[in-house]
């Protein structure tokens, strides 16, 4: 939900009624409408295409809208696109509708529909969910390059570490719709100072020869956003929650210069 906000596609009935986004040092509330070149890949990528119109019309109608293209220039360009995602024979590809293609390569298409709008920001909402592990990491790869190759920033949405690992700089863990901790990637997974933070990289499995132990599980589940816990949400299923957990929810602290965390009694501080 978060992400619509920022991309402006909040559903009907929802409404931003306070905070800003600065991106390229602008601030942007919610008077302000959508940039042109922000651009968002879903997490069901079959379900968000339209079953009825084939591959060609998908990108092509994109390209016309935000690059003025149209007919035999908007046909080139997306078999361009398609084959710059990793998709072969672009040109009969173009005649193909989504359920002729596998999940990844509708998520390759995802991709190539959000580089028509040629984006300083992709939202990537859990881009490898559903997929399998190879197809996965295919598409990460595929998300490295292309944030290298244009420039554009990426933020990305995922309960993977691995991934989050993998493609970002910086981390935002968030619960129950508030965010709970930022830090340097390599500093969240080394010294996560949020309970729930910790408890996520010790659910991550291990390769590790020397530490075979298994992932341990947090205990409880998810409240549900319309009955939430008083307090830190998080404190019915935190070891180290104490009464001054329930009374309020804590505000955010600076564990150092670039690591801040909610958290009255942090793991690492």
């Amino acid at each position: 939900m978060t992400c619509y906000a920022i991309a402006r596609i909040l559903p009907r009935g929802v409404a931003q009624t306070g905070g800003t986004v600065a991106f390229n040092w602008e601030p942007q509330g919610p008077a302000k409408e959508a940039q042109p070149r922000t651009a968002m890949i879903f997490q069901d990528s079959t379900s968000s295409l339209n079953p009825v119109h084939t591959i060609g019309h998908y990108l092509e109608s994109s390209l016309y809208r935000h690059q003025g293209l149209r007919g035999n220039d908007a046909r080139l360009e997306a078999m361009r696109l398609l084959e710059r995602v990793g998709i072969d024979q672009a040109k009969s590809r173009l005649r193909c509708y989504p359920h002729q293609f596998s999940g990844g390569m509708n998520q390759r298409v995802m991709i190539a529909h959000a580089l028509s709008v040629k984006p300083a920001l992709l939202i990537a909402d859990e881009p490898t969910t559903a997929l399998d592990v190879t197809t996965q990491a295919q598409i990460l790869y595929l998300l490295e390059e292309l944030k290298s190759e244009t420039g554009m920033a990426l933020l990305i949405v995922s309960h993977d570490l691995g991934v989050i690992s993998r493609l970002a700089d910086r981390a935002a863990v968030m619960y129950c719709g508030k965010i709970v901790e930022t830090a340097p990637i390599d500093v969240l997974v080394e010294r996560a100072a949020h309970p729930y933070a910790h408890a996520l990289i010790d659910c991550m499995p291990t390769v590790d020869p020397k530490d075979m132990e298994p992932p341990t599980p947090i205990p409880g589940s998810v409240p549900l956003l319309n009955n939430l816990p008083s307090g830190c949400h998080f404190h019915p299923r935190c070891p180290r929650a104490t009464q001054e957990c329930e009374a309020r929810f804590p505000e955010v602290a600076s564990i150092s210069a670039d690591h801040q965390a909610a958290c009255y009694h942090p793991v690492h501080a």
